[in-house]
């Protein structure tokens, strides 16, 4: 089974965890989890295919190692993800990023019965909407809890004390989804900044300048005017910078949506 070149599977687990993060709000669960509940499947599969199939797909942003060489040239880097941590430190050390954070990739003792009905689950996941797939998943899932809840993995809340932990002066945080948020809130209440890079809604909303942008070096410009004291602002040959405050909300998530699913497939669609 194809498990990971199902896009509609894991949509569908995404959409699941907005669901128990904004509607359900259950306990102790935080926004982008979703490693928790992939976790499972992961597990029914095997952990080397999963590493190797993640190592092998990496695509970059164009010229992410030019803007990683000078971005790390004005200030400290730390790359804080809730992606598997072998995945994070392969794709991060090409950029020349050194301090990271990253969920741990842990591998449930599944029963071959799980094993198998964990599995043939994948394509109706992928096949259902709205309140069937959550009556679904919810269903799937209730026998699993126990040992999901046990899992250790970056979400929001994560994000947000690792960055505090720092004790930044003046913290930039950079991200482009919901488990980005609540770092955003840290950044300005600790006087920083918070920037999303080509953005979802969710990220728009909690931040204080959007780029959308088909270059990372559009990041670097903006880095180094941030360190420079100038004004912020980007060649249009390297895209566009939006002052939310001063912004139409829904051209700019527009207009970042857009640039993000061109750049990222169906994967820009997630939360």
């Amino acid at each position: 089974m194809a498990i990971f070149n199902n896009d509609r599977f894991f949509r569908n687990l995404s959409e699941f965890d907005d669901y128990l993060y904004y509607v359900v709000r259950k306990e102790g669960y935080e926004a982008g989890y979703t490693l928790k509940l992939i976790t499972p499947f992961i597990s029914a599969v095997g952990q080397l295919e999963v590493v190797e199939k993640l190592l092998n797909n990496v695509i970059f942003i164009p010229d992410a190692k030019k803007a990683a060489d000078r971005i790390l040239k004005f200030c400290r880097v730390v790359v804080v993800s809730t992606a598997p941590k072998k995945f994070v430190e392969e794709t991060a050390k090409i950029l020349g990023f050194r301090e990271i954070y990253a969920s741990e990739l842990e591998i449930l003792e599944l029963d071959d019965e799980t094993r198998a009905n964990l599995l043939d689950k994948v394509d109706i996941i992928a096949s259902l909407n709205k309140e069937e797939l959550y009556r679904v998943l919810e269903e799937i899932f209730s026998r699993l809890w126990d040992k999901i809840e046990k899992i250790r993995v970056i979400g929001a809340k994560e994000k947000a004390e690792i960055m505090e932990s720092y004790n930044p002066k003046f913290p930039i945080a950079i991200g482009d989804s919901i488990t980005d948020c609540k770092m955003f809130e840290k950044a300005r209440e600790l006087n920083g900044l918070a920037i999303a890079f080509n953005g979802n809604r969710y990220a728009i909303e909690k931040a204080d300048y959007a780029i959308v942008s088909s270059t990372a070096l559009s990041e670097a410009v903006v880095i180094e005017k941030i360190f420079s004291g100038k004004k912020l602002e980007i060649e249009p040959r390297l895209g566009k910078i939006f002052k939310i405050r001063e912004s139409n909300m829904e051209k700019v998530v527009k207009e970042s949506m857009k640039m993000r699913v061109k750049l990222r497939g169906s994967a820009g669609t997630l939360g």
